[in-house]
């Protein structure tokens, strides 16, 4: 794997890592409702990004209306308000991301985050929202790992790595899609 020009620079500092990571997840998430796109093989990946963060079973043969985010409401990193058609249908999802790059889960974030959440998007008189609740983290398998696995399932979170974000396992081939801005981030080596 290649060197991100990106994301490496002499200070070699981290900092910055999760503000990246959210305004990349915005874009990633607002591609997807795009209609007409020049990068055929990004918006199909963008597609699948969003899909698989609201946990989708169906047929990829949806229509993805809407796409509203918020970085920062309620301290929550991105929250993303999602419309799906599917035939006659129009379906409502709402993706709710923390990313951890640096610390671990503190202060009892995750249940503060949904009990923010639910005040807000649920109750009578407001229209049927699934709801999916992730972390997203740079750390590798360890103990780590294991913290935030925990309070994510102590919690109704689920956990998801870097790299399965956008589907890429080691060893397995995931090319070019001719963006540097998609590029430089997901497919090169900045840790």
């Amino acid at each position: 794997m290649k060197k991100s020009l990106l994301m490496q620079d002499s200070w070699r500092s981290n900092h910055g890592y999760e503000a990246m990571l959210d305004f990349q997840i915005s874009w990633l998430l607002r591609l997807a409702a795009e209609k007409e796109v020049e990068n055929k093989r990004l918006h199909k990946i963008s597609k699948e990004v969003l899909l698989r963060l609201i946990e989708w079973k169906g047929s990829t043969d949806v229509i993805i209306s809407k796409v509203e985010i918020w970085r920062q409401w309620a301290s929550i990193d991105v929250t993303a308000e999602v419309v799906l058609t599917v035939g006659e249908n129009i379906e409502r999802h709402l993706i709710i991301i923390e990313d951890k790059a640096y610390t671990l889960l503190h202060d009892d974030q995750l249940a503060r985050y949904r009990d923010s959440v639910n005040d807000f998007y649920k109750g009578k008189h407001k229209p049927t929202i699934d709801i999916h609740y992730w972390v997203i983290t740079f750390f590798e398998e360890g103990c780590r790992w294991d913290s935030l696995q925990n309070e994510c399932e102590k919690n109704g979170w689920k956990l998801l790595s870097f790299y399965d974000v956008i589907g890429w396992k080691e060893g397995k081939e995931f090319p070019d899609t001719k963006s540097d801005f998609f590029d430089e981030f997901w497919l090169r080596e900045w840790f």
